[in-house]
């Protein structure tokens, strides 16, 4: 059985998301959601998405259009995606890909 919060990390792998589109996929409520992410957000597993950040960029995203990074006139998104070391510890618990 995958934990809630491993199951949080496999939503993220290579698709950065807004709590609301998380709270959506998962069937979950946003502030139920909003505890576990503050979890992995202070063990290192999740970073916001911003601009030159990581493997995020404003460049080539398809998410270039909802991107707070992106122009002046974007609305603010708080888009979070995973870390190396969420990365790493999903590969360590499930070495086949999560979808």
């Amino acid at each position: 059985m995958t934990s809630p919060l491993a199951t949080i990390l496999g939503t993220l792998v290579g698709n950065p998301r807004t709590l609301p589109e998380l709270s959506r996929h998962l069937g979950s409520s946003p502030e139920a959601l909003e505890g576990m992410l503050r979890t992995l957000y202070a063990g290192g597993y999740v970073q916001e998405a911003v601009q030159n950040q990581g493997d995020c960029s404003c460049n080539g995203c398809s998410l270039k259009s909802m991107c707070r990074n992106f122009g002046d006139e974007t609305p603010e998104f708080h888009l979070l995606r995973l870390t190396e070391r969420g990365e790493k510890y999903l590969k360590r618990i499930a070495p086949q890909p999560v979808a």
